[in-house]
Parts: C-alpha cells; structure tokens; sequence
C-alpha cells in the first residue's frame, strides 16, 4: 500500500494530487490519470477494472471483449457457466440437441451427451 502520509504523487503523470485520488495496484492514480490501458478511457473507481502484469489497468468492457472466452456459435463472450468440449466453449443457449432440437440449459450439464461425430444430445433423446 502506498504511503498515506505525505503528498500524494500521480504514479502515471509524477505530478502532485491536491485531492480526489484513487488508490489502485499499490498506486495513487489522479481520477483522470486512471484509464484502461487498452482502450483509454477513464474508469471510474467504483466500477469492476481488471489489472494485468501488475501495472495495467483494464475495463470491464475491454476485459470482456479481449480476454474472456467467446462462444464458438455466437462469437460473444461468455461471462459464468459454459459447456466447453474439445478446448471450444459454448453458452449452453447456444447448442440444441442434435435429436429432438430443443437447446440445452445449464441445470441439463450432467445430462448433455456427445456422439462421437461431435454432436450434443440429450441423454435421453
């Protein structure tokens, strides 16, 4: 944690900061100087960031967009529980039973069957 007492000094622009700071990574950030380092907006400090290597602050949006898995059907990222086969993963709402059609949802996970050709389809089809 960085000194309370004292000045506090901007770890990315070295200048003074008289008031409102925000205290990340073991740093005082000036609220303007505390941005995405992807994206180069301002975050604010209540809002979720994300660090990489210790010193890069990341949105949540550009964390999402960049660093989180995406579903192999919709391209989207996949934020929670994912059916994930062969290294690909997939929202559950996204795969429909090869047999009856119907798609799966989450709670089905231990009841989701995969034909040796690749297809899901429900244990009971």
């Amino acid at each position: 944690m960085p000194e309370s007492e004292g000045p506090k000094i901007c770890v990315v622009c070295n200048e003074r900061i008289p008031n409102h700071w925000v205290i990340a990574l073991d740093n005082f950030w000036h609220q303007d100087c505390f941005c995405c380092g992807i994206c180069g907006r301002v975050v604010d400090a209540k809002e979720t960031f994300y660090e990489k290597d210790g010193k890069l602050i990341v949105c949540h949006r550009c964390q999402t967009k960049n660093f989180v898995e995406k579903c192999k059907m919709c391209e989207e990222p996949i934020i929670g529980n994912r059916l994930i086969y062969e290294d690909i993963h997939y929202h559950y709402t996204c795969l429909n039973c090869k047999k009856c059609g119907d798609f799966f949802r989450e709670e089905q996970h231990d009841s989701i069957e995969i034909l040796k050709n690749g297809d899901f389809v429900h244990d009971s089809c």
